[in-house]
C-alpha cells in the first residue's frame, strides 16, 4: 500500500498532461468544426440576391434619412430610393433616429443599433454584407454558447457536444436563418447565453453576484431589447429558476434576488424604451399574437406548419425517425427495467478493484456524484422546460409565413436536437452489458452520421429565387410608372430592391381622382407599370394605355402587395 502512496503524485500528474492533451485536441476539432460551418454559411451568403422585403425594412429604418414618402404625379429618381437604405456621409452613428424608427413600428432597436453602426462604418454603402456579417458574427457565437450548453448538460460527453454541433450547425434552418437579415441569429445568441448562465447557476458556487445574478440582469435587458419573443423564452428558464431555489430552505434567500434582478432588467427596458408596451399590448403585432394565443381553433393548423418545418428544415425529414428511435429505445429501457434486469451485477462490479485503482478512486471521488447527478437532472429538465414551452407559445402566436417562420423557433433549434442527441445516447448507453457501451456509442455515432448526411443533401434546396430582381435589372432603362394606394403607400416598399434596378419611377396615387398627363408615358415604346390590386389601379392602368396608344397591359407578375405589366 505503501507504493501507492509514493506513486499517486507522480500518476496524478501525468493523468493531469494526458487529459490535457486530449482537451487541447478536441478543443481544436470543436474549432475546425465551427469553421467549416461558418465557411459553409459564407457560401450561401455569397449566393443570396435580392432582399425580403422585412429586410428592406432592417436597412430602412436602421439607416432612414427623410423617409420615403412617394410624390404624387411626380417622377423620382431611384438614388433618392437608395438613399434611404445607406448611411449617408455625415449622418452616421445617429442612434437617436434609429430609436425614433423602432417606436414607429413594433420591435425593440438594439439589433437595429447594431446595423446601423455596421452601415455607419460604411457610408454611401447598400450591401447585403452588412447585414450578413452581423448574422455571421452571431452565428459563430451561437455556436460556441451552444458547445458550452451541450458540455454542462451532457455532463461533458463529447460525443453529445459534437453531434449537437455538427447537427445543428449544418441545418438548412440555421442557413435560411444567416441568409435572412433580421435580429434571429442574434436573438439565438442572447437565448443561448441566458440559458447557459442558467444552467450554470444550478451549481451554488456560481450563484455570485459577478458569476450569476449580474449576467442574468444583463442577457434579460439586452434579450427584451433584440426581441420581445426573449421574455417568452425568459418566462420559462425564470420560473424553473425561481420555484427550484424557492423551494429550498437554503437557497429561498436566493430566489428573491434573483427574481428582483430579472424584474430589474425588464423594468429597465420600459425606462428605457417606454415604446415596448405599446407595442405587446397595443400594437398591429401584439394584438393578432394575443389574438391567435387565445384562439384555440387555429391550434392543429399551426402544430402541423412549425412542427413541419422543423421536421423539413432542421433535420430534413428524419425529425420523427429520431424520435421513433427514442421512443423504442425508452420502452426498451423501461420493460428491462421492470424485469430487474438493471438489478444484476455484472461482470466488471463483481470484481475487486487494484490498490492503484483504489487509490485513484479515492482521490478522484468528491463525494458529490449524488448531488451533481441531480444538478445535472435539473439542467435537463429547465432544457426541456423552455424547449417545449417556447416552441408552443412562438408557434401559437408567431406569423405563420412558410420557410420564413423559421426564424422565430431558432432560438431552441439548438436545445431540441440537444435534448434528442442525451435521450438517445442516455438509453442506448444503458441498453446490454456496460462492456458493450463502446460497440453502443459507435452505433449511436453512425446514426447521427447519417442525420448528418441527411442536413447535408438538404441544403441544397436552401436557395432563394432571384427571377424578380433580374427581370426587373434587365429593364432597367424602362420607363416605370408605380399606381399605388395613398393610403398604405408603405407596401410599395416592400419591392424596394427591385425598385433601385430602375433609373426613375413616376408614381400616381390612385386615391386623386384628377387629371395628369406626361409625355415621357406618353410616348413611351415600352412602359412597365406596378399596379397595386384595387379597381381604381384598374382604371388608371386602362387610362395609361389609351394614353400610350397601346392596345392593352399584359400581366407579367405577381407580387404580395401589386401586379406587374408591361404596356406595349
Amino acid at each position: 500500500m505503501a507504493w501507492v502512496t509514493v506513486l499517486f503524485p507522480y500518476m496524478r500528474e501525468n493523468m493531469k498532461s494526458i487529459n490535457d492533451m486530449k482537451k487541447g485536441r478536441y478543443r481544436i476539432l470543436i474549432a475546425v468544426i465551427i469553421a467549416l460551418q461558418l465557411m459553409t454559411a459564407f457560401c450561401f451568403c455569397t449566393q443570396k440576391q435580392g432582399f425580403h422585403y422585412d429586410e428592406n425594412y432592417s436597412y430602412y429604418s436602421s439607416n432612414v434619412t427623410s423617409g420615403l414618402v412617394p410624390t404624387d404625379r411626380y417622377w423620382m429618381d431611384t438614388n433618392e430610393i437608395k438613399n434611404e437604405f445607406m448611411v449617408l456621409k455625415g449622418e452616421g452613428f445617429n442612434y437617436g433616429t434609429v430609436k425614433l424608427m423602432q417606436t414607429f413600428d413594433v420591435h425593440p432597436p438594439l439589433y437595429y443599433f447594431v446595423l446601423h453602426t455596421v452601415c455607419s462604418f460604411t457610408p454611401g454603402v447598400f450591401s447585403k454584407w452588412q447585414g450578413l456579417s452581423v448574422n455571421l458574427l452571431f452565428f459563430v457565437l451561437a455556436l460556441i454558447m451552444l458547445v458550452k450548453i451541450a458540455d454542462i448538460v451532457s455532463n461533458g460527453d463529447r460525443f453529445v457536444t459534437l453531434a449537437t454541433l455538427l447537427l445543428f450547425g449544418f441545418s438548412p434552418a440555421v442557413f435560411s436563418g444567416i441568409t435572412f437579415i433580421r435580429m434571429y441569429m442574434m436573438l439565438t445568441f442572447l437565448c443561448f447565453c441566458g440559458l447557459f448562465i442558467h444552467l450554470k447557476g444550478f451549481d451554488k458556487k456560481n450563484r455570485t453576484i459577478t458569476g450569476f445574478y449580474l449576467p442574468v440582469f444583463l442577457t434579460s435587458y439586452l434579450g427584451f431589447m433584440t426581441h420581445y419573443y426573449y421574455v417568452v423564452f425568459l418566462f420559462f428558464i425564470a420560473a424553473y429558476m425561481c420555484l427550484y431555489l424557492f423551494f429550498k430552505k437554503e437557497t429561498r434567500k436566493q430566489a428573491f434576488i434573483y427574481g428582483t434582478c430579472v424584474v430589474a432588467a425588464l423594468l429597465l427596458e420600459v425606462i428605457t424604451y417606454r415604446a415596448c408596451l405599446g407595442h405587446i399590448f397595443k400594437g398591429y403585432r401584439g394584438t393578432e399574437a394575443i389574438g391567435a394565443f387565445f384562439d384555440p381553433a387555429n391550434l392543429m393548423d399551426r402544430a402541423s406548419m412549425f412542427i413541419g418545418l422543423l421536421n423539413d428544415y432542421l433535420l430534413c425529414n428524419s425529425f420523427y425517425l429520431l424520435l421513433l428511435i427514442l421512443m423504442l429505445l425508452f420502452l426498451t429501457y423501461m420493460m428491462l427495467k421492470k424485469r430487474g434486469y438493471y438489478n444484476k451485477p455484472d461482470k466488471a462490479e463483481e470484481s475487486l478493484q487494484t490498490e492503484t485503482e483504489a487509490a485513484i478512486d479515492s482521490n478522484v471521488t468528491t463525494g458529490k456524484e449524488t448531488d451533481d447527478a441531480a444538478i445535472n437532472k435539473q439542467r435537463i429538465y429547465m432544457c426541456l422546460m423552455v424547449t417545449l414551452g417556447y416552441f408552443a407559445v412562438v408557434m401559437k402566436t408567431a406569423l405563420m409565413q412558410a420557410e420564413e417562420a423559421i426564424r422565430y423557433e431558432m432560438p431552441v433549434y439548438g436545445t431540441v436536437i440537444l435534448l434528442i442527441v442525451i435521450g438517445i445516447v442516455f438509453f442506448t448507453n444503458r441498453l446490454g452489458k456496460k462492456e458493450e457501451k463502446k460497440e453502443k456509442t459507435i452505433a449511436c455515432a453512425i446514426l447521427f452520421a447519417v442525420a448528418i448526411v441527411l442536413n447535408l443533401v438538404g441544403l441544397a434546396n436552401n436557395k432563394e429565387a432571384v427571377d424578380a430582381y433580374e427581370w426587373a435589372s434587365a429593364r432597367k432603362d424602362k420607363p416605370v410608372v408605380y399606381l399605388y394606394n395613398g393610403d398604405d403607400y408603405w407596401m410599395i416598399w416592400d419591392n424596394a430592391e427591385e425598385l433601385m434596378e430602375y433609373d426613375k419611377i413616376f408614381f400616381i396615387d390612385i386615391c386623386n381622382d384628377e387629371l395628369w398627363d406626361d409625355e415621357i408615358i406618353d410616348e413611351a415604346d415600352e412602359l412597365i407599370v406596378y399596379a397595386a390590386r384595387d379597381d381604381r389601379a384598374e382604371e388608371f392602368l386602362k387610362d395609361i394605355c389609351y394614353k400610350n396608344g397601346a392596345p392593352a397591359a399584359v400581366k407579367q407578375r405577381e407580387l404580395k402587395y401589386a401586379d406587374v405589366y408591361v404596356v406595349r
